[in-house]
């Protein structure tokens, strides 16, 4: 029984060379690459702003804050850190529900904000903050807006299961509703009160001013409980990008999995969302170039994806806070600076192929 088991693997394996169960050991040096490269991010970010300092006397400063002065302690510890740690967890968190949402639906285009998941949330926030504001207290507005995602998606999936699942309805249903609640939001940001709405905004353009610690703890248990569960799911979502047919002759249960990994793609996006806004792009992006490392193999392209998430989101941020100093741009903006011209290039090439 072993050995049957072995030969079919191995003519899995054989003829799809791209979706293999375990990772390489070039999976893992590229991921120790990155994650290299996210600690520079991490320290460059700690070390620009209105008040400069070296990436050495930052790096200093967060391993023995006790022998810095305490201006600089309070500036890097109270006000950088977690701004730049809410940041990396916001986009990894992003990157992982882009990966999810990609293989489920067998789009390359697909994202986090294209089954309505960012546009509930955002506009749920929008409605507390613009038509009743004041009614919740602010520190409950994320939760609200991670209620709005999740029942965004919830419709979503319903209306794209009532004959059955298909990944093009759901997309189809996710761009209708996102679009028609998009329309919601730019209505309430037009006739909206002027005081409001400029707080409204803010986040809504992907602003991290207001990152804090409890931020950091909140998105910290979110990426931890869904990212994980996501990991564990890596040979389920291994087989689901060849089709659900393939997936369900391999042992997978699609209308057990399909469900709980649209789940855990809603978790991730509106636990972001909630937090630091709408980060555009950054679930599309990410899974692309990581594929570029580690193929389809998905035991290591969640972690990957996660690590350039986590990059792309810290180095938005670092760039909108130094270019214009001491104006500072949201983070959102920026990503859409970067992640535009890639979306042009990726489209032309998939067109091409």
């Amino acid at each position: 029984m072993k050995k049957i088991w072995l030969s079919t693997r191995s003519i899995q394996i054989k003829l799809f060379p791209n979706v293999g169960v375990y990772a390489r050991s070039s999976d893992v040096f590229w991921l120790a690459f990155f994650c290299l490269f996210l600690l520079f991010l991490l320290l460059w970010g700690a070390a620009i702003g209105s008040y400069q300092l070296s990436i050495l006397k930052s790096w200093q400063i967060i391993i023995a804050p006790e022998l810095a002065p305490e201006k600089l302690v309070r500036v890097v510890w109270e006000f950088r850190l977690p701004r730049l740690l809410v940041a990396a967890l916001c986009g990894a968190a992003l990157a992982i529900a882009g990966v999810i949402l990609q293989s489920i639906t067998r789009n390359a285009l697909a994202s986090p904000g294209l089954i309505g998941v960012e546009a509930g949330a955002s506009a749920t926030m929008l409605v507390f903050v613009v038509i009743v504001p004041g009614i919740i207290p602010i520190f409950l507005l994320p939760v609200f807006a991670m209620i709005g995602g999740f029942i965004v998606a919830s419709c979503v999936w319903l209306l794209s299961s009532l004959r059955g699942y298909s990944p093009i309805r759901l997309v189809l249903i996710g761009v209708g509703i996102t679009s028609m609640l998009s329309a919601f939001s730019e209505m309430l940001i037009t006739y909206g009160d002027i005081d409001f709405v400029e707080s409204a905004l803010m986040w809504f353009g992907g602003s991290l001013h207001q990152a804090s610690w409890s931020q950091v703890k909140v998105m910290m248990f979110w990426l931890l409980i869904a990212g994980s569960l996501a990991w564990l799911c890596f040979r389920e979502l291994n087989l689901l990008i060849l089709g659900n047919k393939v997936a369900f002759s391999r042992g997978v249960d699609n209308r057990k999995a399909l469900p709980f990994l649209l789940f855990l793609c809603v978790a991730l996006t509106s636990a972001s969302v909630a937090t630091a806004g709408t980060l555009t792009f950054v679930g599309l992006i990410a899974p692309h170039i990581a594929r570029r490392f580690c193929a389809n193999r998905h035991g290591a392209l969640i972690p990957l994806s996660a690590v350039i998430g986590a990059c792309l989101v810290v180095l938005g941020d670092s760039l909108g806070r130094s270019m214009f100093a001491p104006l500072q741009l949201p983070a959102g903006l920026v990503l859409v600076l970067i992640g535009a011209p890639y979306f042009i290039v990726l489209i032309s090439r998939l067109r091409k192929a």
